[in-house]
């Protein structure tokens, strides 16, 4: 049997599972559980200071980060956001005005205009995540496009730190990586933080 396949399978079985869960969160859950986990990451790495933060806008139950950014904003500290962009691609975008947010093809806002921000200027990038592997690997939404973003990024010495923010049932007890996922380098949820080296 194709190896390539079954971890496939594997992935999109956990994916449709974790994803069925979360959709299941109550809006005043994921008000709560969004601030517990902020508060953890924050007194981790000290967010909502530092200078060059990559973000994401959150949808569909993502823990969320909207607190976040108001607070980045309020003390005029670069936050960068992705937008789709042809071939496949992500940018990072410091956007001028937050009023002109436009949905992209996935319905997920999205910078109209402003600064592109290399991957490599950001001290950390929060990446969206669906779940994390024993080993740190991420489990994304299966579009590839952080997997690209970020890949000639990974082997420098002075990348930003990447890390993910997740519910604690979006952990997953099993190693399901392939050779082209990102991992994670620290991952907060609202009962534990997991560093992986």
């Amino acid at each position: 049997m194709n190896w390539f396949l079954v971890n496939t399978n594997v992935k999109t079985t956990y994916r449709q599972s974790i994803l069925q869960k979360r959709n299941t969160l109550g809006l005043s859950e994921v008000s709560n559980l969004s601030k517990t986990i902020l508060r953890n990451a924050d007194l981790g790495l000290n967010l909502s200071a530092i200078t060059t933060l990559g973000s994401y806008f959150s949808v569909n139950n993502e823990v969320d980060l909207a607190t976040l950014t108001n607070i980045r904003l309020k003390k005029n500290l670069l936050t960068t956001f992705p937008k789709v962009e042809p071939n496949h691609s992500i940018s990072l975008i410091a956007p001028k005005d937050f009023k002109k947010l436009r949905k992209n093809k996935y319905d997920i806002f999205e910078p109209s205009d402003g600064d592109k921000v290399n991957p490599i200027d950001h001290e950390i990038i929060v990446i969206p995540t669906v779940g994390v592997d024993i080993n740190g690997y991420r489990l994304g939404y299966g579009g590839g496009y952080y997997d690209r973003f970020l890949e000639s990024v990974m082997e420098k010495n002075n990348r930003p730190l990447l890390i993910g923010l997740i519910y604690d049932f979006q952990f997953i007890d099993d190693s399901i990586n392939e050779s082209h996922d990102i991992k994670l380098d620290i991952v907060f949820s609202e009962q534990q933080s997991k560093k992986f080296s």
